[in-house]
C-alpha cells in the first residue's frame, strides 16, 4: 500500500478526487501496488474541505490535518501533493524534503526560484521535488526525461502562458481592449488568481527557466532576464502587426550557442504563415531544434485534467524512485553563462511612437536611425483623427541594449511623445 497526503482547498480536492476516483486502477496497475489518501491539509482558513460522501465513499477515511505540522508528523504518506500553492509554498516544500518525502507540485515560481537549494536538498535527504505539472497542458518534463534522454535540446521558442495567448487572440479577432479580453478571461477561469502573472510574463519566466534547467542541468537565475509580457499591447498593435504579415505572440525562448544559454520573454512580431502564429486561443505550444531530431512542433490546449494528469504521472515517478531507491546526480553546467536574449543578441524591432501631428518630427526621427542605417521601414498613420499620430518603425538587427541609447535619443525630440511599444521580430 503507498500512501499519499494533499495540500488543498475545496475546490482543488474536488477537482483532483475526481480524476484520481475515474483513473485510480489505472495508476495502482503501473505502480503494482494499491493506493491511498491517508491525510489532507486544508490551506483554506474559511471553507472545511468536505468528502462527497454519496459519489466518493472510498475517501470517508481521509484524515484532516488541524495544521502542516500535523500533516508532516503523523501522515505516513511517502509523497505529498500541493494542489493549491500558497504564500508558504516554500517553506512546505523545504520541509517536506527534509522530512525524506516527495512533493509533487505545479508551483513553478518557487521550484524555479530555489531550484539549486531544492537540488541539494534532493541530494542530502534522498528526497525529490516532482514538477511536471508546472508545464501543463504540455507534457514537457517526460518528454524530456524520455525522448530527449540522449539528445541535445540547441533551443526551444514557446507559448508557454495560454491566457496571454487567448487575450491576443480575442484582441485580434474582435478589436477589443485587453481590459475586456481580460474580462472574458476571468469568467472562463483561464487566469491566475493572480492575473498580473500572466500578464507581466512572469508565468512563462519561471516556466522557461525551469525548462533551461532540465535542458540543460544547471540553475539560472530568473534575474538575470529581463521579462516583458503583453502589458502595454494594443488593439492598434495587432492591426499594424496584421498589416506587416506578422501576428504577436508572447514568445519564450531558449538558445545555447557556444555553451552559452540566451533566454528570454517578450511579445514578438512573428510571420502569419509560421507555426507558432497558428496556434490560437487557450492554448500552450513548442517548437523545439534539437542535436538529432531537428525540429518539433506540437501544442495543447489548456485544461484541469491535463494538470492532473501530468500531477498523476509524477506521483507513478516518485513510486518508481521510492521502489528504485534513484537518486538526481547533481547539477553540473555553470549557470554563470547566462544571459538575457535581446539585451545580448541582434534582432529587429518594432516600434511605436506616438507624435504631435508634424512631418518635422518623422524627418527628424527619419534621420536619427538613417545616420546609423538602423530602420527597414518607418510607417506613419494619417488616417487618425486626432491631434496624434502614431508612428511605426520596424528597424534593422541590433541589440535591445543598444536600441534603448537610441530610443533615449529619440524621446528628447521636442512633439515625440510617447514610445509606446518596443517588440522583438521573430527571425524565420
Amino acid at each position: 500500500m503507498y500512501k499519499i497526503a494533499l495540500i488543498a482547498n475545496q475546490k482543488s480536492f474536488n477537482s483532483f478526487i475526481s480524476f484520481f476516483e475515474e483513473n485510480k486502477n489505472k495508476i495502482e496497475k503501473l505502480i503494482s501496488q494499491k493506493i491511498k489518501i491517508d491525510y489532507i491539509f486544508n490551506t483554506s482558513l474559511e471553507t472545511e474541505i468536505k468528502v462527497d460522501q454519496e459519489n466518493f465513499t472510498n475517501y470517508k477515511s481521509i484524515k484532516k490535518a488541524e495544521n502542516f505540522n500535523d500533516l508532516l508528523q503523523n501522515s505516513k504518506a511517502k509523497s505529498i501533493i500541493e494542489l493549491n500553492p500558497t504564500e508558504e509554498s516554500k517553506d512546505y516544500i523545504f520541509k517536506i524534503l527534509k522530512s525524506n518525502k516527495n512533493i509533487i507540485t505545479f508551483n513553478k515560481k518557487v521550484v524555479a526560484e530555489n531550484f539549486k537549494e531544492i537540488k541539494n536538498l534532493e541530494k542530502k535527504y534522498r528526497s525529490r521535488v516532482y514538477f511536471s505539472a508546472a508545464f501543463s497542458p504540455l507534457p514537457l518534463k517526460t518528454l524530456i526525461d524520455n525522448f530527449f534522454a540522449m539528445d541535445e535540446i540547441t533551443g526551444m521558442d514557446a507559448i508557454l502562458n495560454a491566457t496571454t495567448n487567448y487575450i491576443l487572440t480575442e484582441m485580434a479577432k474582435n478589436t477589443i481592449s485587453m481590459k475586456e479580453t481580460i474580462e472574458q478571461a476571468e469568467k472562463a477561469s483561464y487566469t491566475e488568481e493572480n492575473p498580473d502573472i500572466d500578464l507581466t510574463g512572469l508565468d512563462s519566466l519561471y516556466k522557461i527557466i525551469l525548462l533551461s534547467n532540465l535542458f540543460y542541468n544547471t540553475a539560472v537565475d530568473p534575474d538575470l532576464v529581463k521579462v516583458k509580457g503583453i502589458k502595454g499591447i494594443t488593439s492598434y498593435d495587432l492591426i499594424y502587426a496584421e498589416e506587416l504579415g506578422y501576428k504577436i505572440k508572447l514568445i519564450s525562448s531558449v538558445k545555447k550557442e557556444k555553451q552559452k544559454l540566451y533566454i528570454g520573454v517578450r511579445p514578438n512580431l512573428i510571420s502569419k504563415n509560421s507555426y507558432l502564429a497558428s496556434v490560437n486561443e487557450n492554448s500552450n505550444a513548442v517548437e523545439l531544434v534539437s542535436k538529432y531530431n531537428s525540429k518539433i512542433t506540437f501544442k495543447a490546449e489548456n485544461n484541469d485534467s491535463a494538470l492532473y494528469n501530468l500531477l498523476s504521472l509524477d506521483l507513478i515517478n516518485a513510486v518508481n524512485h521510492n521502489n528504485n531507491n534513484k537518486m538526481d546526480i547533481g547539477l553540473e553546467k555553470n549557470p554563470e553563462n547566462s544571459f538575457d536574449l535581446y539585451h545580448n543578441q541582434k534582432r529587429s524591432f518594432y516600434i511605436r511612437l506616438q507624435l504631435e501631428k508634424d512631418e518635422e518630427i518623422i524627418e527628424n526621427i527619419k534621420n536619427i536611425f538613417s545616420e546609423k542605417n538602423l530602420a527597414d521601414l518607418i510607417l506613419h498613420d494619417n488616417l487618425t483623427e486626432t491631434p496624434l499620430l502614431p508612428v511605426i518603425i520596424i528597424t534593422k538587427e541590433i541589440k535591445e541594449k543598444d536600441l534603448e541609447i537610441i530610443l533615449q535619443e529619440v524621446e528628447e525630440l521636442k512633439g515625440v511623445l510617447t514610445v509606446n511599444n518596443i517588440i522583438p521580430v521573430k527571425a524565420e
